[in-house]
């Protein structure tokens, strides 16, 4: 069969007018970011930005200069997040913000558990972006672009964040992006189902001590003993609620080991645990008091978060064991307290550090006293064990940007009989008791997800 070359050549043109109409198009129509480049007034700056459990957080700025109206009237700020391109796709909430000098600060959130909660982004591509509005009700729409890391350094790394298991949903994949369709780059979440890596964890058992180091004692009871085995059982109890859960010590360790100055080695349990890029930590201590009259369950949380997760542990222990919650004063909430240091220890801390030859950390009264808060949390929580203290060895996860929710779960008073005995006979009511606060915590994450679609398993078959 013979080829008509015009008939050739028409066909030819043909395609490269559609391949043209596709690249204009398909970018326009296709993706949430591109959808909104029409609409946008100017672009904020993300300065900074990492999760924290599951939570995603980023502080920034604004020009507001740049703006009609200058800045005077804002009124409100909000991160809008966009799955398509039309209003239905489109939801939005208010953040923190401040103006000073023509300059707008924001933050995602007032505590580090809360706001954009990446275990209910709908699969696909969620963009986002800075909504300001005046007094007048005139609004603005900002683009968000990286403004991270230096010259030197070069941007922060993209989040990579696998959700945790909820009903039918099993594990997503979301990885940060900050995306340029023709003049317009903003952040983007790409969301999709995926497997969990074999070195990615969704929660962290971390029985307190271990080795030579006891903890607390009261008779032939240690410490380090009890919570072990209650951290095997709840461990157990996790993976058959189908969490995938490491478990930072089995006993297997050295007796003769101080695992007090080994908690930084390089498979120490805080490397372990921030590398395991779990969400959440429950690290299990007991309590002692010279006063055997003290008991109660205490749990203590980082200062910067809200007390959702620490209570509902609290709340699920007292419910389902015969402990109650501590009397102590302090707590924000029944069974939940913060630590920070003191002026007196960090008086103590700066002379130990002149003694040793090294600079002492720039720690504050509103610093997280306990490691497993502190440093599990990485970035979020203002990690800083670098190595100077010759004594210890190195958190290489203290500038990373995913930091693990962690709670230190004070289970009772080894001093007490009433505590004692709960402790000893009453393990694998414990474990259940943290398993069921776990499951009611994840829960209400979806149940009042904020910015995100409350009908997320109705709208996707999975």
């Amino acid at each position: 069969m013979k080829h008509d070359p015009t008939t050739r050549k028409g066909a030819g043109s043909l395609v490269l007018l559609l391949c043209f109409l596709m690249s204009v198009l398909l970018p326009a129509c296709g993706s949430p970011a591109s959808g909104a480049a029409s609409e946008l007034d100017g672009t904020a700056v993300i300065r900074t930005y990492y999760t924290y459990g599951a939570f995603f957080q980023a502080e920034g700025t604004a020009d507001l200069s740049s703006l009609d109206g200058t800045a005077k009237g804002i009124q409100k700020a909000a991160l809008q997040l966009r799955t398509g391109n039309g209003e239905e796709d489109r939801t939005s909430f208010e953040i923190p913000f401040s103006v000073s000098k023509g300059k707008l600060s924001f933050r995602t959130a007032k505590h580090l558990d809360e706001g954009l909660c990446l275990d209910t982004l709908e699969t696909g591509d969620t963009a986002v972006f800075l909504e300001l509005t005046r007094k007048d009700g005139s609004t603005d729409l900002l683009a968000l672009s990286d403004g991270t890391g230096t010259e030197k350094t070069g941007p922060q790394d993209a989040i990579e964040y696998y959700t945790l298991p909820y009903g039918h949903h099993g594990h997503r994949r979301v990885t940060s992006a900050f995306e340029r369709t023709g003049t317009t780059e903003t952040l983007v979440f790409h969301t999709k189902r995926s497997r969990l890596p074999s070195d990615v964890y969704d929660i962290v058992v971390d029985p307190g001590h271990g080795g030579k180091d006891p903890g607390a004692q009261s008779g032939p009871y240690k410490e380090s003993d009890v919570v072990l085995d209650i951290g095997k059982k709840v461990a157990n109890a996790l993976e058959s609620a189908g969490y995938k859960v490491l478990l930072t010590r089995d006993g297997t360790e050295d007796p003769n080991m101080n695992m007090a100055y080994t908690e930084y080695d390089k498979d120490g349990r805080v490397n372990r645990t921030c590398g395991s890029r779990a969400k959440l930590c429950l690290s299990l201590h007991l309590n002692q008091n010279k006063h055997g009259s003290q008991n109660g369950v205490q749990i203590y949380r980082a200062r910067q978060a809200g007390d959702d997760f620490a209570k509902s542990l609290a709340d699920e222990l007292v419910a389902a064991t015969a402990l109650d919650y501590s009397t102590m004063g302090g707590r924000t909430a029944r069974g939940v307290y913060v630590r920070t240091f003191s002026n007196r220890e960090l008086a103590a801390e700066r002379s130990k550090a002149r003694r040793k030859g090294y600079t002492f950390y720039d720690a504050t009264t509103s610093t997280d006293y306990y490691f497993m808060i502190r440093e599990y949390g990485c970035l979020a929580t203002g990690a800083y064990v670098d190595g100077r203290n010759p004594a210890y060895g190195t958190n290489e996860y203290r500038d990373f940007p995913q930091g693990v929710e962690s709670c230190l779960c004070e289970l009772g008073f080894l001093s007490n009989e009433h505590d004692r005995g709960t402790l000893l006979n009453d393990q694998r009511g414990i474990a259940k008791a943290l398993t069921r606060a776990v499951d009611a915590y994840i829960a209400s994450l979806h149940e009042t997800p904020g910015p995100q679609t409350a009908d997320l398993l109705a709208k996707e078959s999975l």
